[in-house]
């Protein structure tokens, strides 16, 4: 069984999950692929928290989706690390890191449609 996470940096903001959430819904809905949030740090769930779970409901490919703008720390260092210590405990479990969303050759038009009507 195949799971998405849509991995976050996460926030202290009770309301920092919604965009993610939102975002994974869509996901699920438009692939029929079980998609489900997860943090980096500051709020759950977390990613192993998640792993965990779904490992116990049988998942054994989980594509990792960093919901980031920017190749920084915790994309370069901190996620693959975070991987890492997961398939030490899951030898079973194959990880998939996609790239970036700030990656995406629409970020551009994205952020213009954003700034458009204010011009």
């Amino acid at each position: 069984m195949k799971v998405i996470v849509i991995l976050s940096h996460g926030s202290k903001n009770k309301n920092s999950n919604n965009l993610p959430l939102r975002v994974a819904k869509d996901i699920e809905k438009n692939t029929g692929v079980k998609t489900l949030i997860a943090n980096l740090q500051l709020s759950s769930p977390y990613l192993d928290e998640v792993v965990e779970k779904e490992y116990k409901k049988g998942a054994r490919c989980f594509v990792i989706h960093p919901f980031f703008l920017h190749r920084a720390n915790h994309v370069m260092h901190d996620i693959p690390e975070y991987i890492s210590k997961l398939k030490e405990k899951f030898d079973d479990i194959e990880f998939i890191m996609t790239d970036i969303t700030g990656n995406h050759p629409l970020i551009s038009k994205i952020v213009e449609d954003q700034i458009r009507s204010f011009l």
